[in-house]
């Protein structure tokens, strides 16, 4: 069984420090993921997210919440 949840996230783009950007200029995106369990770790999450984007970017998580939760 899969579970799926909605997360928002910042994009910080391959070559970018933590001191070189303001959270507010990145891209933030959201997108349905879907973990086998229905309680992923942040680090399975982590991994989710930065799995799909380009090859050295990076990901800051803002928000997650399940399939048919309300906000």
């Amino acid at each position: 069984m899969t579970t799926q949840y909605t997360i928002k996230f910042s994009v910080i783009p391959p070559g970018v420090g933590p001191d070189d950007y303001e959270p507010r200029d990145l891209e933030q995106r959201e997108e349905v993921f879907e973990f086998p369990d229905s309680t992923p770790t942040l680090g399975a999450i982590h991994a989710a997210v930065v799995g799909r984007l380009a090859p050295g970017s990076g990901a800051a998580i803002l928000k997650m919440r399940q399939q048919g939760d309300e906000d």
